[in-house]
């Protein structure tokens, strides 16, 4: 199957929009990105700091994988101010079998527990189930992210393993729980 995507495909939602990153989203990803609740959320407090040069990097990635229709890597943005509050994606795509993965950051901590999880990732997953045509989407999260795993389940993912104690974080080992959702699961299942 061939899908053939405008690198300025825009997603709209109810609050918000997933549209491509910009080198002028920087200023705001800068003020959130390296919050260490955020870093440990993620898994990647342990690689430092984040620099301006690396994020610039990354936004130019993002452009280059839509392309090459490795990744599709969304910004997250409210529609009433277009405030830059996070990110998503569709990676490690296989095409044979139609599964990929999906992750999810809300970088802006104003906006942690308000819902933009959960919107996001309906839209990713509408994205991915109906406009790549995939089967099959999975993500990875860790033990003691429970506001995570709500939205995830709220969402429609169901827990189909666990590497135990497989990150150390912050002192701590913690599992890496996997979930994953099925087109048909999430066609079916109701949206508010």
């Amino acid at each position: 199957m061939t899908v053939s995507l405008p690198v300025s495909e825009v997603l709209e939602g109810k609050r918000i929009r997933l549209r491509s990153f910009e080198l002028s989203d920087l200023d705001e990803i800068m003020k959130h990105w390296n919050n260490m609740e955020l870093r440990n959320l993620l898994g990647s407090a342990d690689r430092g700091p984040a620099c301006r040069n690396e994020e610039e990097e990354f936004i130019r990635r993002t452009w280059k994988e839509r392309q090459e229709r490795k990744a599709f890597t969304f910004a997250i943005e409210t529609i009433v101010d277009n405030k830059l509050v996070g990110g998503t994606s569709i990676f490690d795509i296989n095409w044979t079998s139609r599964s990929a993965a999906t992750g999810i950051s809300i970088y802006n901590p104003d906006y942690w527990g308000k819902g933009y999880g959960q919107e996001s990732m309906n839209l990713i997953l509408g994205f991915a189930f109906q406009i790549l045509n995939l089967n099959r989407v999975e993500l990875e999260t860790f033990d003691f992210n429970k506001r995570a795993q709500k939205c995830y389940l709220k969402v429609g993912f169901k827990e189909v393993g666990r590497r135990r104690k497989a990150c150390f974080i912050d002192g701590q080992y913690h599992d890496d729980i996997i979930m994953d959702i099925l087109k048909g699961e999430w066609l079916t299942k109701p949206r508010k």
